[in-house]
């Protein structure tokens, strides 16, 4: 792999011969390591990391305890600082900002990453795949790392075990002002879009017009009227309330939620020793389970809460009908963002 004989290189393991800079280059090349890698020293390894995740997300406290983990993991020698408040005003500016190795970790659904992994986007949409099962098997195929895991390496950014089960719920809710009973109901609503080529189409093709909102400012909306329907995690409630403009909640249960990924700066992550990798890869694991407990403890209250606390009717639709209507939707999706039909094919035959 490297072009130099095993005796060069045992002379070089051996203290016999101080190898050249060259020759450190090719090593670290056949190891996929920065030269960085090879030449430690307290200037570039990095012993504080920097993660970013919004403070209302259901994975901030999740992300809390991934950082109590890494810390007590590596013996105090990798700390995790969390940033509830970012400079970056977007997901989107964020996921660059750790791709350009500005933020060392960011916590998110895959959908984020649309930019730099097209198929990010349609896999998020509800109803892409059959259950939590299909889904969880696209996570660890092949598809998932040729079509996200390797384009995301391409541009500096490595996901920490997609499958750690960060959930996010079991089921979503829609948030209206009228009632909601069948996706027909949908055609002419002000519907909440996050920034994102395969959202909005996903909302057109249902009949509804998209509006980009984002996150935290989507109380605000639905108080001046930009935004008259809005789709969320059912967990999401706990941190972020509906406004009293909602007089109606819609249960959307496709037999699971996307999962929240732990993404990394793909430079500083082959900087770490294998020691330290495998602490990471352990410490989301585990963060991973801690978070879906927590999710499914809110979720379980949550529409208590709604139809107690806040007094909303809440609709129980036919599964069926809003499964077909989403299928068809997302079909033309697919044309209108121009993904192969074919990949389609492969990814519902999982």
């Amino acid at each position: 792999m490297t072009g130099l004989t095993t005796s060069h290189l045992s002379d070089i393991e051996r203290g016999v011969l101080t190898p050249t800079l060259p020759t450190l280059r090719k090593i670290s090349d056949a190891l996929e390591r920065p030269l960085e890698y090879l030449l430690p020293d307290d200037d570039n390894v990095s012993r504080s990391l920097g993660l970013v995740t919004h403070e209302t997300a259901i994975g901030a406290p999740a992300a809390a305890r991934f950082a109590e983990l890494v810390e007590a993991k590596t013996n105090g020698e990798l700390r995790v600082r969390m940033y509830h408040h970012s400079p970056f005003e977007s997901a989107w500016d964020q996921v660059s900002g750790l791709a350009e190795g500005a933020v060392d970790i960011y916590v998110d659904e895959l959908l984020s990453f649309e930019g730099y992994a097209r198929l990010c986007g349609p896999v998020c949409l509800p109803y892409f795949f059959r259950d939590r099962e299909h889904y969880h098997r696209f996570l660890q195929s092949d598809l998932f790392d040729q079509h996200i895991g390797q384009s995301l390496k391409t541009n500096g950014i490595r996901l920490l075990k997609p499958l750690a089960n960060w959930e996010s719920g079991p089921f979503e809710v829609l948030l209206s002002t009228d009632p909601i009973f069948v996706p027909g109901d949908l055609v002419g609503r002000k519907m909440r879009s996050y920034e994102s080529e395969t959202g909005t189409a996903l909302r057109r093709a249902l009949g509804a017009e998209p509006v980009v909102v984002e996150w935290t400012q989507v109380p605000q909306a639905f108080e001046n009227g930009q935004v008259d329907t809005f789709l969320m995690p059912v967990a999401h409630l706990g941190l972020l309330p509906p406004h009293e403009s909602v007089k109606y909640v819609t249960i959307v249960d496709y037999g699971y939620a996307p999962n929240f990924v732990i993404a990394v700066n793909q430079h500083e992550y082959r900087k770490w020793s294998p020691d330290i990798q495998t602490a990471l890869v352990e410490a989301a694991e585990e963060a991973g389970r801690y978070c879906t407990q927590q999710a499914n403890a809110q979720a379980s209250t949550a529409l208590e809460r709604l139809s107690g606390e806040f007094g909303l009717p809440i609709i129980h639709p036919n599964k069926r009908v809003w499964r077909n209507s989403f299928e068809a939707a997302i079909k033309k999706v697919y044309e209108a963002v121009q993904l192969p039909g074919q990949l389609y094919k492969e990814l519902q035959s999982l």
